[in-house]
């Protein structure tokens, strides 16, 4: 067999999953944003999701992808 080259996300699932706990993140307080980083702030304004909770994946920018797939990592 082969190994999957997709790296840490398999499916849209697993991406949407690491969103909402970016999303946990944010609110709680656990990330916080500097005055410096006005435009991360701003790409996150931009992200639309349906009422069904699933995210628009043409509001996400590079970005929140990044901030997304690393607010899954431990904290220690």
């Amino acid at each position: 067999m082969f190994e999957s080259r997709k790296g840490n996300r398999d499916s849209r699932i697993d991406f949407e999953r690491e969103l909402n706990i970016l999303v946990e993140n944010v609110r709680s307080g656990k990330v916080t944003f500097s005055p410096e980083t006005k435009g991360v702030v701003q790409d996150l304004v931009k992200v639309r999701s349906s009422p069904n909770k699933r995210f628009d994946l043409n509001t996400i920018s590079e970005i929140v992808r990044a901030m997304a797939m690393s607010a899954r990592f431990p904290r220690h």
